[in-house]
């Protein structure tokens, strides 16, 4: 019987709705990819978003948070982890979500779009709770930023997250992912371009990389 790890961080679920069979690799096996440009490029941004000028009010709230570490929020018994690139106070008492993504095209691609998205609406999730404790109101609006591998702004994505709302329907998001993860069905192939350019580390443990064709055993399409 396949079990849930006691705690995962919020990217691997998110690369569910990249590849749903590498992100079961990647918690059953704790695999992890090697390192890119793309990757190294994204752990420059986070180095400067740490050290970047902050407001006094700011740097308040980035100290709540620090003494917390890790951020997390408890879901059918699995801590998910949650590491913002940024935050910002949208008014006395209103905090803001900055993610902040390298791309590799002048115009991300919706499946990017998409990850980004669902990625900071967990991370409102997680800190929703933190920040009510200490006085502050989590925003209903916030924002993903696309960068070129130089740092040059290339896009402004709004991603709305209303805890009132949309916090049943996101956590039903999440339990159908562990569901896959204990089950490993349904399995959707991606699309062929992912699986030429997945790591090997994957591909040795990939129930699916042999099928060139595609098609899952319930005739699925691919995503």
């Amino acid at each position: 019987m396949v079990e849930l790890p006691s705690e995962v961080r919020t990217h691997k679920i998110v690369d569910y709705y990249y590849c749903a069979e590498r992100s079961r690799l990647a918690v059953l096996y704790n695999l992890v990819p090697p390192t890119s440009d793309v990757i190294e490029q994204g752990l420059r941004v986070h180095e400067w978003l740490e050290n970047r000028p902050r407001s006094e009010k700011e740097r308040k709230l980035w100290d709540l948070m620090r003494s917390a570490e890790p951020l997390y929020r408890v879901l059918n018994g699995v801590k998910i982890i949650a590491h913002p690139d940024d935050l910002t106070l949208t008014s006395r008492s209103s905090v803001k979500i900055i993610e902040y993504k390298t791309v590799e095209t002048s115009s991300p691609r919706p499946w990017k779009t998409s990850l980004v998205r669902f990625q900071t609406q967990i991370y409102a999730w997680v800190l929703e709770p933190y920040l009510k404790a200490w006085g502050y109101n989590i925003a209903y609006s916030h924002a993903a930023i696309f960068l070129t591998r130089s740092g040059i702004p290339l896009r402004k994505l709004t991603v709305r997250f209303d805890p009132k709302y949309d916090r049943l329907a996101l956590e039903q998001k999440i339990c159908d992912i562990f569901k896959f993860w204990i089950t490993g069905e349904p399995l959707i192939p991606p699309l062929e371009w992912k699986c030429r350019l997945c790591p090997d580390v994957f591909k040795s443990k990939c129930r699916i990389i042999e099928n060139s064709a595609g098609e899952s055993p319930d005739g699925k399409e691919k995503r």
